[in-house]
């Protein structure tokens, strides 16, 4: 009984693979689970299932140093940047990405930042005759920036007139090479008289950003103050915390701002919200000043100036009796177009 059943079995399962729909199911179902196994393990081997190297520190190390160390751990490195920072010797890293002790798989890339041996040089192109805004974009462009404002007495408010690199003038009809990097000092033209400008807010944006949107506002750097924490390597990092005068006040054109940098978010992001703050205090207090002195029937251009006026006295910076004499100087120089004036024995004036 037991042979007859294992042949009759033996019978049917001959009968089943001679069948040619269930030969080539069976067929292509054994092929599948061959092919997803080698998949399988050629995906560990090349994708290094579940091992990790950990990254070492290449920071300070020569590339030389760096590239042994990488090749003892499976690693490549890879220079992304290079940067000019004379406290350091020409070939040291001074930045990497993954960071150390960063758990990457072996062949990873670890791409870092060189010193270079030296700031390129470039050309400075001639700004003069450009407005200012137009010079400091054209200046940037080329690598530069501004180093200094220097205002002139002039016709046309905020037209470059002069620009010099160190001790050397840049002109139209000559090269000047420089570091990139490099400040250039811009002389600009201010009319008499012209009106004071509103300090922006920099708190909270980076060293760079925070110089250009000065000089675009026609504003100095006064200093830069840096929390004791903060070096060559992490400056770029760093973001203004503080600025005087802060934003909202008026200043007369060439005015340096002072700023303080840090690298802790909380404190940068505290200073964002006090900086705001009174920011909306100086705005409220401007527009009071301006509904009162439109209510005394000031307008246009005569507003503008006898409110510059009143700030400039409220934060100390003028006194009253300077606005008296500037007031008198005006009409004096008004009626002046159209006469002259006479002298009484007892000193008074009067126009005739």
């Amino acid at each position: 009984m037991g042979n007859n059943g294992k042949r009759s079995a033996g019978e049917q399962v001959r009968r089943l693979w001679n069948n040619y729909v269930v030969r080539n199911v069976v067929l292509a179902v054994s092929l599948l689970v061959i092919v997803l196994f080698a998949a399988n393990l050629l995906l560990n081997r090349f994708t290094r299932h579940n091992r990790h190297v950990r990254v070492p520190e290449f920071v300070s190390l020569t590339l030389g140093e760096a590239v042994a160390l990488s090749e003892r751990d499976k690693l490549r490195i890879e220079i992304n940047d290079s940067l000019y920072m004379p406290a350091f010797d020409p070939g040291v890293i001074l930045e990497q990405r993954p960071a150390a002790g960063t758990e990457v798989k072996p062949g990873r890339r670890i791409y870092v930042t060189v010193n270079s041996s030296q700031q390129r040089m470039v050309d400075v192109p001639y700004v003069a005759g450009y407005s200012l805004r137009q010079a400091k974009n054209i200046l940037e462009t080329a690598g530069l920036e501004i180093e200094k404002l220097v205002y002139v007495n002039d016709i046309a408010t905020n037209n470059v007139l002069e620009q010099r690199v160190g001790r050397q003038t840049v002109t139209a009809d000559g090269r000047v090479r420089a570091r990139m990097g490099s400040g250039v000092v811009l002389t600009v033209g201010r009319a008499p008289g012209a009106d004071p400008v509103a300090v922006p807010r920099v708190v909270g944006l980076p060293l760079r950003e925070a110089k250009s949107r000065l000089w675009e506002a026609g504003l100095n750097v006064s200093g830069v103050a840096m929390e004791q924490d903060i070096d060559r390597m992490n400056a770029r990092f760093a973001r203004v915390y503080k600025q005087t005068p802060d934003q909202g006040r008026r200043v007369a054109l060439g005015t340096g701002v002072a700023l303080g940098l840090s690298l802790d978010s909380t404190t940068v992001a505290s200073g964002v919200s006090r900086s705001d703050r009174y920011g909306d205090r100086v705005a409220a207090r401007e527009e009071a000043l301006r509904d009162s002195l439109s209510a005394q029937g000031y307008a246009g251009e005569e507003l503008q100036r006898e409110l510059d006026w009143a700030i400039r006295i409220e934060n100390g910076e003028a006194r009253p009796q300077e606005r008296s004499r500037a007031r008198e100087d005006a009409i004096q120089r008004s009626l002046e177009e159209y006469g002259g004036t006479i002298r009484q024995d007892d000193g008074s004036e009067f126009f005739e």
